[in-house]
């Protein structure tokens, strides 16, 4: 970014081209719905990552794309017509601004979205910068379904298109016009979508920025100062917009974006705060909760706060209310991802979490875990010091630094059935200091965001305060989410992170708990800056959180209430079937009705079994899993209460025997001189994915899929 003494050079020329676009009219290249037959028609992909959906190939505004996911090709890209339609020519557009890049695809027709045939045989597409336009003609063809498939991109690492056009023989396309890159573009004709992403740099007037290339693709708004700002003409909210959400980046401290409407003093629905994000191209995505707003305005977006530059826009998008989402009526993992291996090349390279002291594991000695892991498909295993596995394997382990373990883990979440993860983050995470311990869970969070989104699996952050310090908790999980859950690793950009009511997810655990830190004014201060930022928030709360008393702390019912989302923590507070239905009596109904009754989401907390003689001399197989049992019987009185919410923990817990993840389950596959709970350890053998097998049936169950029935569906087998 140059220095801000050249503005009053740029403004001169901005007001030279005001005046030229008075004489003539600079739009994005559309064409009418009769030529353009796949315009503002449903639009499907096989993947997109971040923002970039599909939704915006068929928008008809040139500056929007849709991007494949990263390193996942092919990449499709699937219009539906609403009917056969006969077709000879598919255009194929990018930002006009961007520079050139070959892509390599194919076109490909089907009657029934099933069964498709190639119309456009695979080759190399060179798009060009200025027009950015690639014209595809064929021998004129009928159907309905029409596909673009991309297998390479000279320009980024997924398939690019801002339009996709298709056209008849009956139907010549405009076409598109070169325009001046710092031209202002006259206001269109109708109004606008607000829900549509839409380049900040496609303002219809401007006070005091200027444009500039953006690491993103095309342009920025930027050179902003206090009182700046950029408008949009005739912008259509619909019967309401209750977020908005804008990418920023600003290497200083910032400053605010003002939401009017109707003029640069109108009035303000809504503030979005823009912290430094580390560089002017370093991008994160601000989402903000404003007043609703519905209607027709124009739209002023306000610049506030500080002096000298404050921070850089390239794109924004407003969200209406919804209803329904990635977490309700859905059944959630905890993943841990705590485990790392000696020679793993991670930056703790130790045994963390498998051994005790985190040096390599020996016999009867230093071992943490209480479960072994059926590690047959695992293309990453490091070698232990335990003897062979009883079938004569060398026993050995995985890590989850390794993003093909991970992955593995997000690939059984896909196949059984489980929605997605809540991605633990410990206080040392959060701390602010620097250590080899947060970079490897931060390295281990970016590795699940990859995961997620290639497996089709959603994903939230959830805080464990456990240790962090009394008097800086809440700062520490302030500071690491927006530096580095937001700013560093962008999670909440990704197209897999959960949302809920339109809102990304996030999850407090600890709240309240008599162990952990935090007053009742600290806790309702966190919650209401998640809220106030547009988040849907779910708290961990303690087992006898309504009342107060034994592991919660008093005076926390308020705070409770403010939740979206209430998760009462129950392993190890009950065994056996008994166990489980003197608390759907005594705990789970009268906790349920009480979250109806003020409006919050109830996702008690499901478990398989529980037992850590190894890492704490506990005794062998304390809570029985009871072959699955156990785990349906809580399912089934849940649901017989109404509940179709759930958290299951926990994923990959091997520590304490709680892992749903494919485990031992016999002596064939547990090293042959040290103790480890298998799965047969009740009298039943079970394989070694029953417990996922058995956690998708109560996703199913939750879901009314399948009939509730008091005795689980899942074979053992």
């Amino acid at each position: 970014m140059f220095a801000k003494s050249r503005k009053s050079i740029w403004l001169i020329i901005s007001l030279a081209f005001v005046i030229i676009s008075t004489q003539l009219s600079f739009s994005p290249s559309q064409v009418s719905a009769a030529s353009n037959l796949a315009l503002n028609k449903p639009v499907t992909a096989s993947s997109h990552t971040q923002v970039y959906a599909a939704a915006n190939a068929t928008d008809g505004n040139q500056a929007t794309y849709w991007e494949g996911a990263a390193n996942s090709y092919p990449n499709g890209l699937r219009v539906d017509l609403g009917s056969s339609e006969t077709v000879n020519q598919v255009v194929l557009k990018l930002p006009v601004s961007w520079g050139s890049r070959t892509q390599t695809l194919s076109i490909q027709k089907s009657g029934d979205d099933a069964s498709y045939t190639t119309v456009a045989a695979s080759a190399d597409y060179a798009f060009s910068a200025g027009s950015n336009t690639v014209t595809i003609n064929f021998t004129s063809t009928s159907a309905r379904y029409w596909k673009v498939n991309v297998t390479a991109n000279t320009g980024a690492t997924g398939g690019q298109i801002s339009e996709l056009e298709v056209y008849g023989p009956s139907s010549t396309p405009t076409p598109s016009p070169t325009v001046a890159p710092t031209a202002v573009p006259t206001a269109a004709p109708n109004a606008v979508s607000a829900f549509v992403q839409t380049a900040a740099s496609s303002y219809n007037s401007q006070f005091g920025i200027q444009l500039e290339s953006s690491s993103e693709g095309g342009q920025n708004v930027a050179y902003v100062d206090n009182g700046d700002y950029i408008a949009f003409n005739n912008v259509d909210f619909g019967s309401g917009a209750s977020s908005v959400s804008l990418r920023v980046a600003s290497q200083t401290s910032g400053g605010n974006i003002e939401i009017r409407l109707d003029s640069a003093t109108g009035t303000l629905a809504g503030t979005c705060a823009v912290t430094g994000t580390g560089g002017w191209q370093s991008w994160t995505t601000k989402n903000c909760s404003v007043n609703t707003i519905s209607g027709v305005h124009q739209l002023y977006l306000k610049f506030t706060g500080g002096t000298g530059n404050l921070f850089n826009v390239h794109w924004f998008k407003f969200t209406a209310p919804a209803t329904g989402g990635d977490v309700v009526g859905k059944i959630f993992a905890g993943y841990q991802g705590w485990f790392t291996a000696g020679g793993d090349g991670s930056p703790l390279n130790n045994w963390t979490h498998w051994s005790k002291n985190n040096n390599n594991l020996s016999p009867n000695s230093n071992v943490n875990v209480e479960m072994y892991p059926d590690i047959s498909e695992y293309t990453k295993l490091y070698q232990t010091n335990l003897g062979n596995l009883g079938n004569g394997q060398p026993a050995k382990l995985f890590s989850s630094y390794d993003q093909e373990t991970v992955n593995k883990h997000f690939e059984w979440m896909q196949t059984y059935n489980i929605s997605g993860a809540a991605l633990q983050r410990f206080g040392a995470d959060a701390s602010s200091a620097p250590n080899t311990w947060r970079q490897n869970r931060d390295s281990v969070a970016v590795k699940v965001k990859n995961a997620a989104e290639s497996y089709g699996r959603k994903f939230y952050v959830m805080y464990d305060i456990t240790d962090l310090s009394p008097t800086q908790w809440v700062n520490n999980v302030k500071t690491d989410f927006t530096n580095n859950v937001v700013g560093t690793m962008n999670l909440t950009a990704s197209s897999a992170y959960a949302k809920q009511d339109g809102k990304p997810v996030i999850c407090i655990w600890g709240i309240g708990f008599t162990d952990r830190p935090g007053t009742a004014a600290e806790a309702a201060e966190l919650i209401g800056w998640f809220k106030n930022q547009g988040y849907y928030v779910i708290g961990g709360v303690p087992t006898h959180w309504r009342n107060g008393n034994e592991d919660s702390k008093p005076g926390f019912l308020d705070v409770y209430k403010s939740l979206d989302m209430l998760s009462p923590w129950f392993v190890g507070r009950f065994s056996q079937l008994a166990g489980a239905d003197h608390y759907k009596t005594n705990q789970w109904q009268p906790d349920f009705a009480f979250t109806q009754a003020n409006g919050i989401v109830y996702q008690p907390v499901i478990w398989p079994g529980f037992a850590w003689k190894n890492m704490k001399n506990g005794p062998i197989n304390e809570i029985p899993r009871l072959h699955g049992d156990f785990m349906w019987r809580q399912a089934y009185n849940l649901k017989s209460l109404g509940v179709n919410t759930g958290y299951i923990a926990m994923f990959d817990e091997y520590d304490e025997a709680t892992a749903i993840a494919k485990a031992a389950a016999n002596s064939s596959m547990i090293p042959n001189n040290q103790y480890f709970l298998t799965l047969d350890a009740d009298g039943v053998a079970v394989s070694s994915d029953f417990y996922l097998r058995l956690t998708g049936d109560i996703a199913r169950l939750f879901s009314n899929e399948i009939p509730l029935t008091a005795n689980h569906p899942t074979s053992h087998q």
